[in-house]
């Protein structure tokens, strides 16, 4: 029988489960049960025939700088912290890693990336053959298509929405809120997220473990390195929001509650500068929700014309497209059947069938 070893961080790693690592890793094991899934790599090299990595993390220590299997994959879904390098600081200690991590990539047979843009970045910065590269676009975890809007409303919309009131003493209104859910690093562009949440005078609700405890939060210069613009623009983040009744933040929610969420909300937002693939808007298309997303090419590859684009860097613009949707149901309702519909292009059954030919061919 095929050995096949895919290392896992999330073991120990409890940043990395709520992540998109976390994500990768959780339909990873849903549809390729038999694999072993460990963060060790000690196993017998001659059963071991295939070796996964699926997050190849430049910033960190190399996982291996020599082989240990007759064949090996890395993932990586994206080279943001290689394009900007003033925004994502290594130091020395990271700049180190990096020039590790290119040498111990010499010995992997495969490279998959998520999405064709990623892969042109990483022929263009890693210098690596097209031949060695495969695209597989990400699916979603079968709980997105287990649970049934019909059958969650009936059965469990009472429960959840008390459970998010009492929780956290909020009453979000059906149909009457933003969605953004994702990180806080640089490349998320929350202050102009911010800024447009303002100009368009709606609700958005923030999910995501950084936003955990925000308002426990207490902003000093301690906390922040202020020569780094990254912590520059979270801090500035942090002052814009503060005391406004329009930023609720709930942190991290289970798969069910965040598809409820994606369910009531009037629009997912995702205005990244940058990204590999982009999981909110596929998760929230999945529900039928329609999403504002920034006018770069990942999202143009991976939504087509199912989303509304703004431009970044313009927050009148992206208040502007927020607007079109929140207030008219019957645009977003239009919109959130595209999406949806979008959403089925990106199947497990692909996503399986593609790792698979890969594997073993």
């Amino acid at each position: 029988m095929t050995q096949i070893l895919c290392f896992d961080p999330t073991v120990f790693d409890h940043q990395s489960q709520v992540r998109g690592v976390g994500r990768y890793l959780q339909i990873l094991k849903e549809n390729f049960p038999d694999w072993i899934f460990s963060n060790t790599l000690q196993t017998s090299h001659r059963t071991l025939h295939v070796f996964i990595n699926p997050f190849f993390n430049f910033l960190q220590k190399p996982l291996t700088l020599k082989r240990i299997a007759k064949k090996q994959i890395a993932v990586i879904h994206d080279l943001i912290p290689l394009k900007y390098p003033k925004n994502f600081p290594a130091g020395i200690r990271g700049n180190f890693n990096i020039f590790l991590n290119k040498l111990a990539l010499k010995n992997y047979d495969l490279i998959i990336t998520d999405s064709e843009t990623s892969k042109k970045d990483i022929i263009k910065i890693l210098k690596i053959p097209e031949e060695n590269l495969k695209v597989i676009y990400p699916c979603l975890p079968k709980i997105f298509k287990e649970i049934s809007s019909s059958k969650y409303r009936v059965l469990k919309e009472k429960t959840k929405k008390e459970k998010l009131i009492n929780d956290k003493h909020l009453i979000l209104s059906t149909n009457n809120f933003c969605l953004y859910v994702g990180d806080a690093t640089w490349n998320k562009n929350l202050v102009n997220l911010a800024h447009a949440i303002k100009i368009a005078n709606v609700t958005c609700v923030f999910i995501g473990k950084i936003f955990e405890n925000f308002k426990k939060f207490h902003i000093s210069h301690s906390k922040f390195n202020l020569n780094n613009l990254w912590h520059k623009e979270l801090k500035e983040f942090f002052e814009l929001v503060k005391d406004d009744k329009r930023f609720i933040f709930l942190g991290y929610v289970t798969d069910e509650d965040l598809i409820k969420l994606y369910q009531q909300a009037s629009l997912n937002i995702l205005l990244s500068r940058d990204e590999g693939f982009g999981f909110s808007y596929l998760e929230a298309s999945s529900q039928s929700c329609p999403s504002v997303l920034s006018d770069i090419e990942v999202f143009q590859e991976i939504a087509k014309d199912n989303a509304l684009y703004a431009n970044p860097d313009n927050p009148k613009d992206i208040a502007d497209k927020i607007v079109e949707i929140y207030f008219d149901k019957k645009h977003k309702k239009t919109l959130g059947e595209k999406a949806l519909k979008q959403s089925l292009f990106f199947s497990c059954e692909k996503f399986k069938k593609s790792f698979l030919e890969v594997v073993f061919f």
